[in-house]
């Protein structure tokens, strides 16, 4: 982050905004810059110096934070009054919320999405706004603090998020079922999603020694004792790789894809390490540009999309087709709140 512009309060941030001459990058801690296009000749704003708790109600299960929070600092002080944010990712707050790179560990499980109460932002002319709330309540007017989450921070700048939050559970433990093939691996995949009570975590990996199924149950000690045991799930220790790296001049695509389609979209992509998480994103590892490429072509006949994440500057954000509808919301979102293209 060379040379980039930190301010200290949400007044800064908007008084920097409204004086800028050329296009931003907004950044935290940059654990994810590798993960997005390049920025180009774009001013790097930093928000790590907006890291405060502003806000902390254990009885309302409620906070608001600012965007430069760290994950393990926030976590840190959940813990001591026994709540947790209840999803998977690092990095600072902000930058979680916005690129939201994993999103629920399974089906129906708690995402960026569904925790963010409400935000406190400031867009690309300098105007500041509020949406959505502090509590759990219903809010009239739009949600337009939920576009935050997956926007990478290019409609507007969040200064501070509302939250909410759970109860950490009494008990957990992970499970993982290897040396499986693709048809077994799947069938386990969808029956554990399938459960009244899922997996809090499920993940489905594929790799050179065929593949296996991982995941978390979470809750009572009894409950999560007996779903280890009446399902036959092996207990392991927890998986704690949440992406897939690239091997040396490869690359990586995430998407998303729908759980029954699995094993043909596994039969048609070329080789390489496969990632599938229990909402139905994956990521996929490939060796060359080239099989990328070939990736992308196969995956809409298997009812899946997907984008680089991974690779050199250029090539990150290309994708396969996107849903002529949903990209001309997402145009008009973009001309509507950033008319000037100043968010990059």
């Amino acid at each position: 982050m060379t040379n980039a512009h930190t301010p200290h309060t949400a007044h800064e941030v908007a008084e920097l905004l409204r004086s800028r001459t050329g296009r931003v990058r907004l950044v935290g801690s940059g654990s994810r810059q590798h993960r997005l296009p390049a920025s180009g000749e774009a001013q790097q704003v930093s928000l790590l110096q907006l890291d405060q708790i502003h806000r902390l109600e254990p009885g309302d299960q409620t906070c608001s934070v600012g965007p430069g929070l760290r994950r393990e600092v926030l976590d840190e002080a959940l813990h001591r009054v026994g709540l947790e944010l209840p999803c998977a990712g690092g990095g600072t707050v902000g930058g979680l919320f916005a690129h939201d790179p994993i999103g629920a560990g399974t089906i129906g499980g708690a995402s960026p999405r569904s925790l963010l109460l409400g935000l406190e932002g400031v867009l690309a002319d300098g105007t500041r706004f509020r949406s959505g709330a502090q509590v759990v309540k219903s809010v009239a007017g739009f949600d337009v603090h939920k576009l935050l989450v997956g926007s990478d921070g290019r409609l507007f700048a969040a200064v501070q998020l509302h939250l909410r939050l759970r109860p950490r559970p009494r008990a957990e433990a992970w499970f993982r079922n290897e040396g499986l093939d693709v048809a077994a691996a799947c069938a386990r995949f969808v029956a554990l999603r399938a459960l009244s009570v899922p997996p809090r975590d499920l993940l489905l990996l594929r790799g050179e020694r065929g593949c296996a199924v991982a995941g978390r149950f979470a809750g009572r000690a009894g409950f999560v004792a007996e779903r280890l045991r009446s399902l036959d799930l092996p207990e392991a220790a927890p998986h704690a790789t949440q992406h897939l790296e690239p091997p040396a001049g490869g690359e990586v695509l995430d998407g998303i894809v729908l759980p029954s389609r699995v094993p043909q979209l596994l039969a048609a992509l070329p080789a390489g390490r496969f990632l599938l998480r229990g909402d139905g994103r994956f990521e996929f590892a490939t060796a060359t540009p080239t099989a990328t490429d070939a990736a992308l072509t196969v995956l809409p006949a298997q009812e899946a999309h997907g984008r680089i994440v991974r690779g050199e500057p250029p090539r990150r954000g290309h994708g396969s087709p996107f849903d002529a509808g949903a990209q001309q919301l997402l145009n008009g979102l973009k001309r509507c709140l950033d008319p000037h293209d100043a968010f990059v």
